[in-house]
């Protein structure tokens, strides 16, 4: 829900974010979702997880109009949530690195001209540093624009 919440700013339709979440469940395309599937999804979230997520003062649901929303203090837990797509392939970025250091430390082992000069140990340093700065550049990645939470504890403050 929060996830979700998170993604499309401002108020939603607790039908259609039910339904949301139970194509996300079922694997499937909401127009794909039978009645009892959605029925479901909509009673859980209705009946447990909205009432809880407002006493933690984390959503606000207005129950005549039937829309969800962000509380001001979701901004408390933006740090726990996934990644969305538009965050940069990391992953990619190490698998790419790992092929280069391998090609290049094998370059400097087997004696390939111009890597030939450098010793294996500095070969290796040389590789340990290329991964200590994209770590780097992913930690600073990572944080840039999310809020320092002091106290991670989600507390009721009704």
């Amino acid at each position: 829900m929060l996830s979700y919440l998170h993604e499309h700013d401002g108020p939603v339709d607790l039908m259609d974010l039910a339904n949301e979440i139970a194509a996300w469940e079922n694997d499937t395309p909401v127009e794909e979702l039978t009645d009892k599937q959605s029925k479901r999804v909509y009673v859980s979230v209705y009946q447990t997880h909205v009432p809880k997520l407002v006493s933690t003062n984390l959503i606000e649901y207005d129950s005549e109009s039937g829309l969800i929303e962000l509380s001001d203090r979701a901004s408390e837990i933006e740090r726990y949530m996934p990644e969305s797509d538009d965050e940069r392939p990391w992953h990619r970025y190490y698998a790419i690195l790992a092929a280069v250091s391998a090609a290049f430390y094998a370059g400097v082992a087997v004696g390939v001209p111009l890597l030939d000069v450098l010793p294996e140990a500095v070969a290796g340093v040389i590789v340990v540093l290329a991964f200590a700065v994209l770590s780097a550049a992913h930690y600073v990645d990572r944080d840039r624009g999310r809020p320092i939470v002091e106290d991670a504890s989600v507390e009721d403050n009704s």
